[in-house]
């Protein structure tokens, strides 16, 4: 595509990397993505089942620490004497492992800008301060990709932790807007590239580098009432939507799907691969490409939209996340395609960790 990322060219020439990418988790989404590549395990096994938690438990997002069910690689980091920071990494809020945490948690939010306040509020005492009298210009209203950088900057300079965790967050935003691989969102590439070569430069020149993404991307153009569609075919039944997923327990509602001919069904034996703690539905069917399905019974039959979006099932075809590691005196490698579970582990090695050794 032609676009400026010297950085990322760099790491992929001298990296062991995941040229046909990384096969996520059920649900593709922020929050359990995150956590899985920091635990290893599913996220039904760690307990953070989406961005935001269910209505009845008040609905906000899964910040805190305290809801993992199973440690993280800061816990054991910790453990084994080392120093840990953490910025805008998801689930850390209030962690009892992390040293040095510019949290990711927000009241407010503007598109991947989140409130300062919010993030002052649950950073670790007087960590604000110093970062604040070191770079100045840091405390704008809207957190953006320029202040986690320098924050991580800080960490590296200031405090050289052994373990730490960043997480950049203005692509994604700017694929949501506009859909990846727009101007906009390749433009966001390079200025993530240009933050990225910042950090590069602050680091001990022994300290190795993970590039990892929580999940794939799609570009979305039409969005599909499967409701609307019932309707118009006279057919009265049951079914829910999540916008990249259509499910129901109704026979007449799956053969109409079906014969639609568009969404490809999952078959039971990968629904067991991907979620094994949830029973199946009697028929479960993914958006088309490029497609996502209505969550509104009363919308449109059918909408042309221009976005981008993820959320959709791990094994859809060209839906794949990345990984790349940069070990001091490493040789580059190509790995084929991996599984997210797998990324705690390789990282453990590089940490001399006793964690999450499954590298398969």
């Amino acid at each position: 595509m032609g676009l400026k990322i010297p950085h990322l060219r760099r790491l992929m020439a001298e990296s062991a990397w995941a040229e046909r990418g990384v096969i996520g988790v059920v649900p593709t989404v922020t929050f359990p993505s995150h956590t899985t590549i920091v635990t290893g395990v599913r996220p039904d096994q760690h307990g953070i089942l989406s961005n935001n938690r269910p209505k009845e438990e008040g609905g906000e997002r899964y910040f805190f620490a305290s809801l993992l069910k199973v440690p993280a690689l800061w816990d054991a980091a910790k453990k084994a004497g080392l120093k840990v920071g953490a910025v805008h990494w998801p689930v850390t809020v209030d962690s009892k492992s992390i040293d040095f945490d510019f949290p990711e948690y927000f009241k407010r939010r503007q598109g991947a800008g989140m409130d300062w306040e919010s993030t002052a509020l649950k950073a670790t005492p007087g960590l604000i301060d110093r970062m604040v009298a070191r770079y100045p210009s840091m405390p704008v209203e809207w957190v953006d990709d320029r202040v986690r950088a320098l924050a991580t900057i800080f960490l590296l300079k200031e405090h050289q932790p052994d373990l730490l965790l960043l997480h950049l967050v203005d692509h994604d935003s700017e694929a949501h807007e506009t859909g990846p691989f727009t101007i906009h969102a390749k433009a966001m590439v390079e200025r993530t590239d240009e933050l990225l070569g910042d950090i590069i430069a602050a680091k001990p020149p022994d300290m190795a580098v993970a590039l990892v993404s929580d999940h794939g991307f799609e570009r979305v153009d039409e969005v599909l009432n499967v409701f609307a569609l019932l309707r118009e075919a006279g057919i009265k039944g049951e079914g829910k939507s999540s916008g990249t997923m259509f499910t129901t327990d109704d026979d007449t509602v799956a053969r109409f799907v079906r014969s639609l001919n568009r969404a490809r069904e999952i078959p039971a034996a990968e629904w067991r691969r991907y979620a094994p703690a949830t029973p199946k539905p009697l028929a479960v069917f993914e958006a088309p490409p490029n497609t996502k399905f209505a969550t509104d019974p009363a919308a449109p039959a059918r909408v042309k939209k221009l976005s981008g979006d993820h959320g959709f099932w791990p094994q859809r075809a060209n839906y794949r996340s990345t990984f790349m590691l940069w070990t001091p005196g490493g040789r580059p490698a190509r790995l084929g395609e991996i599984n997210m579970l797998s990324i705690a582990g390789r990282l453990a090695l590089v940490l001399n960790l006793d964690f999450g050794k499954d590298t398969k």
